[in-house]
């Protein structure tokens, strides 16, 4: 038995709003090897197949071939059972060139796993999936599935790189009653639900109830909110020094200063969020990605 929903207009993301489909928060929750069981119920859900091991790759950039090349971070990155690398990306934008930007994840994360003397044959099947605030496509079902095929024929040529496009605003359009475990988890994770509605979703996935905790402690969290919306640090420094470049009575040495100070400050609430973060056990790379402070320096806390 299923779980009637409420139907309003769609709600979408709000660049100020504090939720779990913000890319930072799910990241937090999603991307950390100590809370791998939730990644492990959520990717079982979307690829609708078990999963006996995973492992999540922390702070992974995508290695840049020349000089001039575009350095591609990706949100979550994890082997599932050592043969399957799987890339997670949140998307709230609309129009962001999805298909061109998930095709240079897809072709760099495969083209990685290649090693000198050994056949094609041995490389990692790959899968994106994207999670999406908009739709993407005007027909066809919330969740679209694309892999590379023949023109003629629709013959699947190969499935060593899979493309997993979630289009949550069209899955809340389309789905008037929630049973799936994949449908549990996007009911969740579109934040349209009611308070009663969620805890019937709670009631029926143990793991999405855990995963609502974590992320209401991650969430409750003002001084993490703060860092969050300020994780780039050094921009904000570079933003003050041309704040001061366009004011031709400010001298180079008080910018200098000024920018000093601020990075000071800065950093000493950095060590103190790492601290928290710590306290609650988040994985230190992910303490790592969003205080910008060093292994050491949280080391030390």
């Amino acid at each position: 038995m299923g779980i009637k929903i409420s139907k309003h207009p769609f709600k979408h993301f709000n660049k100020n709003e504090i939720s779990i489909r913000r890319d930072e928060v799910f990241k937090i929750i999603f991307g950390s090897n100590s809370n791998k069981y939730f990644l492990k119920s959520f990717l079982e859900a979307i690829l609708k197949k078990e999963i006996t091991d995973i492992k999540v790759k922390s702070e992974v950039s995508l290695e840049k071939k020349f000089e001039k090349s575009k350095l591609i971070k990706v949100d979550i990155l994890a082997e599932i059972d050592k043969k399957e690398l799987v890339n997670i990306e949140v998307q709230n934008k609309k129009d962001y060139n999805i298909i061109k930007r998930g095709q240079a994840h897809a072709s760099k994360i495969y083209y990685n796993t290649l090693e000198e003397g050994f056949d094609y044959d041995v490389a990692k099947k790959t899968i994106i999936i994207w999670l999406l605030d908009h739709d993407i496509f005007k027909d066809g079902p919330y969740h679209e599935i694309s892999k590379t095929v023949r023109g003629s024929n629709g013959e699947i040529l190969s499935d060593d790189i899979t493309y997993h496009y979630i289009q949550i605003e069209k899955f809340y359009n389309q789905i008037e009653e929630i049973s799936t475990e994949e449908e549990q988890w996007l009911a969740y994770l579109s934040c349209q639900l009611n308070k009663e509605e969620l805890e019937e979703v709670f009631a029926m996935n143990e793991n999405i109830r855990d995963v609502d905790k974590m992320a209401e402690e991650v969430l409750k969290d003002r001084e993490l909110w703060e860092a969050i919306n300020d994780k780039i640090m050094a921009k904000n420094l570079e933003l003050l020094k041309l704040e001061y470049a366009h004011d031709e009575g400010k001298a180079e040495g008080k910018i200098e200063g000024k920018a000093e100070g601020m990075a000071e400050g800065k950093k000493e609430k950095a060590k103190e969020i790492a601290k928290n973060l710590l306290e609650k056990g988040i994985d230190v790379n992910t303490i790592i990605e969003v205080t910008k402070l060093t292994k050491e320096e949280i080391e030390k806390l």
